[in-house]
Parts: C-alpha cells; sequence; structure tokens
C-alpha cells in the first residue's frame, strides 16, 4: 500500500502543474504575512488570531480541493455542466431564503454556517461558472458562430449574474460573471461580428442596469469617473464614498521606495484603511513594504497568470483550454480591479486581491480553480495519441 501511495505521488508530480501550485502556496503564505499586519488596526472588528486561523483552514481546504480537483474526469459526465448551472442558480437564490441570507457591508452575500463560518455563494459561483460554460462551449463547438449557440451562452451566464445581482446586489462579484464570459469567447474563437453586437448589448445592458442601482453604487463609479458631478449630486454621499480610495492611495504614497516597515504603516496601522485585511490589502503592502514589496507581490501575480494562460495554450482539448482562460482572466480581472482599487483608479466595488486578501471562501475556491487547471494540464496528450480533432 505505500509503495502504491508513493507511485501515485510520483505520478501527480510528474503530471500535474507543480509550478503553478508552488506559485499560488507562496501567494498564500505572502498574504497571510499581510493579513496579519492589516488585522492589527481592524482588532476593533476582528480578532486577529480567528482571521488568521480562518485563512490558514480555508488554504488547506482549498488545495484538498485543488488535488480533487484535478483528478475529476469531467469528460466521463458530459450532462453534469447542467445540473450544475442550474444548482448555480439556486445557490445564488438562496440568499433570499428568510434566515439564509446574510448582510455584511450592505450586500446579502453571505450564507452563515454552524460554528461562526460564512460562504459567499458568489465566489462559489465563478468556479462553478467557468467549469459549466467551458462545458457548454465545448458542447456546441462545431456551431460556435450560430445565432440560437450564442444566444444560448448569453443566457446562461445572464442567469447566474442576474441571480447574483438580484439578491446578494455585490456588483462586484456579478461583474466578473461577464468579464470571465467574454474571455472565453475570444478564445472560443466567435466571429468578430458578434463580438460587435455583443458590445453593443452590453451597452444597452448598462444603461439600463445604471438605471436601477441605487444612489451608493452610482456614487462609487461617480467619485472616480466625475468626481466634480459627484460633488454637486450629493456632497455628504461622494464623502463617504470617496473615502477609502483616498486613504488607500495615500497609504501606497507614503511607502515610497523601501516602505514604512511592517507593521509600522502610518496610515495603516492607526486605522485610517478601511478593509486594511480585506479589499485594502494592497495599499497595506505598499505602504509597509514600499515599491520593492507590493512590485513582488505583482510579480508574483502576474506569472500565475502567464502559467495559467501557458496551460491553456499547451491544453489539447477545447474543454481544458476554455477552463484554463476562464480561471486565468477570472484571476487577471480581479487583481488588475483590486490593485486599481487601491491606487484610485477603479471604482470601490468590493473584490479582494485572489490569494491574498483575508477571506476563507474566496481562497478556497481560488484554489479549487486551479485544480480544474492542473486538471487540464493532467489531459495534456502526448503527441503521438493526438487527432486532427483535438
Amino acid at each position: 500500500m505505500l509503495r502504491r501511495l508513493k507511485e501515485g505521488i510520483r505520478d501527480y508530480w510528474q503530471t500535474s502543474d507543480v509550478l503553478l501550485m508552488a506559485l499560488a502556496l507562496v501567494i498564500c503564505l505572502f498574504g497571510l504575512v499581510l493579513i496579519w499586519s492589516g488585522c492589527q488596526a481592524q482588532q476593533y472588528k476582528v480578532n486577529p488570531e480567528r482571521v488568521m486561523m480562518v485563512q490558514c483552514i480555508g488554504i488547506a481546504v482549498g488545495f484538498a480541493g485543488l488535488v480533487i480537483l484535478s483528478y475529476m474526469d469531467f469528460e466521463r459526465f458530459p450532462w453534469l455542466w447542467v445540473i450544475m448551472a442550474v444548482f448555480n442558480v439556486l445557490f445564488q437564490l438562496s440568499l433570499a431564503i428568510p434566515g439564509v441570507g446574510k448582510e455584511v457591508g450592505g450586500n446579502v452575500s453571505w450564507i452563515e454556517l454552524p460554528g461562526g463560518l460564512n460562504v459567499q455563494p458568489g465566489e462559489v459561483g465563478k468556479v462553478i461558472f467557468i467549469y459549466t460554460m467551458a462545458s457548454h462551449m465545448n458542447l456546441m463547438r462545431e456551431r460556435k458562430n450560430n445565432f440560437w449557440t450564442l444566444l444560448q451562452l448569453a443566457v446562461h451566464m445572464g442567469a447566474v449574474m442576474a441571480a447574483v445581482l438580484l439578491i446578494s446586489k455585490d456588483l462586484g462579484v456579478a461583474l466578473m460573471y461577464p468579464l470571465i464570459f467574454v474571455a472565453m469567447l475570444l478564445v472560443y474563437g466567435v466571429s468578430g461580428w458578434w463580438l460587435l453586437a455583443g458590445t453593443g448589448a452590453v451597452g444597452a445592458g448598462s444603461a439600463l442596469l445604471w438605471k436601477y442601482m441605487s444612489l451608493g453604487q452610482k456614487m462609487r463609479i461617480l467619485v472616480v469617473v466625475a468626481p466634480e458631478y459627484a460633488q454637486q449630486l450629493d456632497p455628504d454621499e461622494a464623502a463617504r464614498r470617496a473615502y477609502q480610495a483616498k486613504h488607500t492611495v495615500a497609504a501606497v504614497r507614503n511607502g515610497q521606495l523601501l516602505g514604512e516597515g511592517y507593521l509600522q504603516g502610518s496610515r495603516s496601522q492607526t486605522g485610517w484603511v478601511p478593509e486594511s485585511h480585506t479589499d485594502s490589502i494592497f495599499s497595506v503592502c505598499s505602504e509597509e513594504l514600499g515599491f520593492v514589496g507590493a512590485t513582488l507581490l505583482l510579480a508574483l501575480l502576474v506569472l500565475l497568470v502567464m502559467r495559467i494562460y501557458y496551460d491553456g495554450w499547451r491544453a489539447t482539448d477545447t474543454f481544458s483550454a476554455l477552463v484554463c482562460i476562464g480561471v486565468g482572466s477570472m484571476f487577471m480581472w480581479q487583481i488588475g480591479i483590486n490593485i486599481g482599487m487601491n491606487l484610485g483608479v477603479f471604482p470601490v466595488i468590493g473584490l479582494t486581491l485572489p490569494l491574498v486578501s483575508y477571506g476563507g471562501t474566496s481562497v478556497m475556491t481560488t484554489l479549487a480553480s486551479l485544480g480544474l487547471v492542473c486538471g487540464a494540464v493532467r489531459r495534456i496528450k502526448p503527441n503521438w495519441l493526438r487527432s486532427d480533432e483535438d
């Protein structure tokens, strides 16, 4: 039995993407260091020891999920994606059930479990969506430029996004679904005319969405893209919505080249930076570790994204390639938006920095998504086994 275990470990080591997992582990450890620092000024709201424990458990469970998903042979269950797609929508809508949804930060985005643990359906839903959309696209790859095919795919994406927006009203999480979808479409090989038509539809949908957004949601955007208009519209609300960006930008500026020192941030350690262990963790890194530390963190994240895209490029089947592009794009957009929030060039919409920010559900599901990528790597066929259809 011990021999078979050793052989299994050796086989997994040789067939999976160990470099990808190593990068993820290093980023998670970097995140733990920053989370501890970010919690120090938040002790009136959180218990640093408990936060670290939850994050460590999330990392451990996430890596276990990574390994399990990398062994899953989804091609053996071609019907599973339909069940999972329906489940995903119902999972998001479950927040509307009285006593199930928990409000945090103005959004009903969490399900509270026994023991004080919380699960965020929107975060879990992103990984499910990547799998179901890749499966759906793969099933219809011979008719990819057919109107009815693209309509079905758009309805698939829109149903999940609408479920998130209708119940939790979490604009940050909801925005990720169309961004991931567009990236997957680009690799799918859809005609440029359809993409142009889709762009027009998104523009029309955005105008309709703007009409139904609350004043607070609108202000988050206006204080960045049109601060003078936001000030005229509602000075008090504009000042409140600009508060986080104002202090994260100041913290980033304070760091200069080498930073003020770990646990020595003049803003992050005095409570001026809101959500310093979650959304604003990049500003904590910049202030305490400086441009050098922030660049190192960003370099690790960029390397991770590039490795995921590389795995997608060398994938030998459509489903695996689409999964890698979906996961890589999820990382890319979330990294870009979160850092943009911290630099004051993107609205504060509540997106965490993947594998770095505190969040048990976030780190678990993000690591699990890498399991889909490792599974794609394990399915790569040798050249002599490839056919023209691959």
